[in-house]
């Protein structure tokens, strides 16, 4: 017995054929306008296929063209998702170099403004297009486009803010991995660059360099995220939530926008803020 695809002949084998008389048959299955398959079966005598044997013969040339119709189905299916990736892949590399050009030309505008009040706020608007760049350039270069490595993405931004906060020095204590949704990524890599931002402006104002410690743990279906200096503090008063600087209200927001809690924690020195938020959004598709 042995089977044999055949695409594109025309007509539907209805019924059993003769392939030689009294030796054989060929039995076909498939949609109209062409035969899917052909299943032949040989007998080494004549008048071995009674019409039972025939009509058992034809549904299994029905199995097998249908099977094999899937085959061809997964195939084309498999095709056109491997190419819709290539190009997912394409978009978050082409997004990432935007932001890139823009992050390079808020730097360049910084330093050519000769105003130091705008040209610290066009180098925080860079800080904050660049922590978005580098969620798409590691969309752009892994297999899963929907999640990515927290721990990694993070490491990227706090690499990038070293420059931003000397010479303050940042000790980044993490999990080797947390698998993450990569839009709740951005936001919690936004959040980071704004308190590890903050820290590195205003935590050592009466002496050159400090350090800021940046710990990430997971707490059961949450993360906890601590982001801590042994600076001079808040001013007395000072209520971050009620707060009308860019910065404050957009880790306020942020930080809502992922279900989590932003809080400060009791210290001798210093700030500690922890941010909880939970590993998986509640949001229902």
């Amino acid at each position: 017995m042995r089977t044999e695809e055949r695409s594109g002949v025309a007509g539907v084998l209805d019924g059993a054929h003769d392939r030689s008389p009294g030796t054989g048959r060929e039995v076909g299955s498939g949609r109209s306008g062409c035969v899917a398959s052909v299943l032949e079966v040989d007998s080494r005598s004549e008048g071995e296929f009674s019409q039972n044997d025939i009509a058992f013969l034809q549904g299994a040339a029905n199995i097998l063209g249908m099977a094999i119709e899937q085959q061809q189905y997964q195939r084309k299916l498999q095709a056109a998702l491997d190419r819709h990736q290539i190009l997912l892949r394409e978009v978050n590399h082409r997004v990432k170099n935007s932001l890139q050009v823009v992050s390079s030309m808020l730097h360049l505008q910084a330093n050519a403004v000769g105003d130091q009040d705008l040209s610290e706020r066009l180098n925080e608007a860079a800080s904050r297009v660049n922590a978005v760049g580098r969620a798409y350039e590691r969309l752009a270069y892994t297999a899963d486009y929907e999640n990515i490595d927290l721990i990694e993405y993070l490491r990227q931004i706090i690499n990038d803010l070293e420059l931003t906060v000397a010479p303050c020095k940042i000790q980044f204590d993490a999990p080797k991995a947390i698998r993450f949704a990569a839009d709740r990524a951005i936001l919690v890599g936004l959040i980071i660059n704004e308190l590890v931002s903050n820290a590195g402006k205003y935590a050592y104002p009466d002496r050159a360099g400090g350090s800021i410690w940046v710990r990430v743990q997971t707490e059961d279906d949450a993360i906890g995220i601590s982001v801590r200096d042994e600076g001079v503090g808040l001013p007395p008063g000072f209520d971050p939530a009620a707060s009308k600087r860019l910065g404050a209200r957009l880790v306020n927001a942020l930080s809502k926008q992922l279900g989590g809690e932003l809080t400060r924690l009791p210290v001798p020195t210093g700030v500690d803020c922890m941010l909880h938020i939970p590993l998986r959004s509640d949001r229902r598709a």
